[in-house]
């Protein structure tokens, strides 16, 4: 779930968001940290980061960020963090985390100028480091000689009353992700999103992509501006990584979908395709319209288009994609802001 794109990076909500508004910018490109990175790169990572935060923190409410990294100066994964490439952390949160850290760590937070002064811990030979940008805009970073993986993460959810839900494997999609979408949306930052239902289970993983890169071209023809949500996607990209057990896997799945679904402008379904059983899209259906968003059906020729179940919940039908995405534009220009 993209809530705002850069030319070099990506920013989503947080797996297992502790707080609302929590979340990752990460790079397009597959790269280590940034202590790895060179100045111009590091100087690029410094202004999307900026460009974000300038707009959130002028919405109301807003009482400061924090911004953090648990980074490796190697490129074989030897840190404190899950994930083997660069991604820092974003969070509404007003505190002292560099001096927080410090204390719990028994280090020093070492003031930096910017972000491309990290280059220095891997001249100066540490493995692995924590950066910090506190609310005031100062940057630190430690370089303890050991610490527990997500151990920021842990300080952050002690720090917000949420301390059971630190590790983001076991708690991987809370509420507060649909919240940040609507923060992001409210904020100018992220466009409208359209949610892409279609069939999934048991068609080939080639052909499932062809479908949703389909779609994205239609989008790109009528709605450029938007963005387009993929159950596919989000779980080709996070499945393997979660741990967790069987019936948490399957009530995630659902509970993932319905906020995906939530924090878009339009639900657009495919349900042309002859003798399928469409169990999850209708769910997707239901979910939609229950809070109140839009629904385009794509039906071909079946007759499924005159079932009276079908019809108290779609807001439009159409024949073809094609026909579909070209009513998105009317749907996302008349849909109000989230509150």
């Amino acid at each position: 779930m993209i809530v705002h794109s850069t030319d070099e990076h990506v920013v989503v909500p947080a797996l297992g968001s502790i707080i609302e508004g929590y979340v990752m910018l990460v790079s397009k490109r597959h790269r280590s940290s940034v202590a790895t990175l060179n100045a111009q790169n590091a100087a690029n990572v410094q202004k999307d980061i900026d460009s974000v935060l300038a707009r959130l923190e002028k919405q109301p409410g807003s009482d400061g960020w924090v911004v953090f990294e648990h980074g490796t100066t190697l490129d074989c994964g030897l840190k404190a963090c899950c994930v083997d490439h660069l991604h820092l952390h974003l969070l509404p949160v007003n505190m002292d985390l560099a001096s927080a850290l410090a204390t719990q760590l028994s280090c020093e937070a070492r003031r930096i100028e910017a972000l491309q002064d990290l280059r220095q811990v891997r001249e100066a030979g540490a493995d692995n480091y924590i950066y910090v940008r506190n609310p005031d805009g100062k940057h630190y970073v430690l370089t303890p000689p050991a610490y527990s993986s997500q151990f920021v993460r842990q300080v952050l959810a002690e720090r917000t009353g949420k301390a059971e839900r630190w590790n983001w494997q076991h708690h991987p999609m809370e509420d507060d992700s649909i919240k940040t979408v609507r923060m992001f949306r409210n904020a100018g930052i992220t466009p409208r999103a359209i949610y892409y239902a279609h069939a999934i289970e048991q068609l080939p993983t080639a052909e499932v992509k062809d479908i949703v890169q389909k779609a994205r071209t239609l989008m790109g023809h009528h709605c450029p501006q938007a963005t387009l949500f993929s159950m596919y996607e989000h779980l080709e990209e996070t499945l393997h990584e979660l741990d967790l057990p069987e019936e948490r896997l399957n009530a995630y799945l659902v509970e993932t979908e319905r906020k995906f679904i939530e924090a878009s402008d339009l639900l657009i379904v495919d349900l042309s395709r002859p003798n399928w059983q469409y169990v999850g899209s209708l769910m997707e259906v239901v979910y939609a319209a229950e809070a109140g968003i839009p629904v385009v059906a794509i039906v071909g020729d079946s007759p499924i288009q005159s079932r009276r179940w079908l019809k108290a919940h779609v807001t439009r039908f159409a024949k073809t994609a094609e026909e579909a995405f070209s009513m998105a534009p009317a749907f996302l220009q008349n849909r109000q802001p989230s509150k």
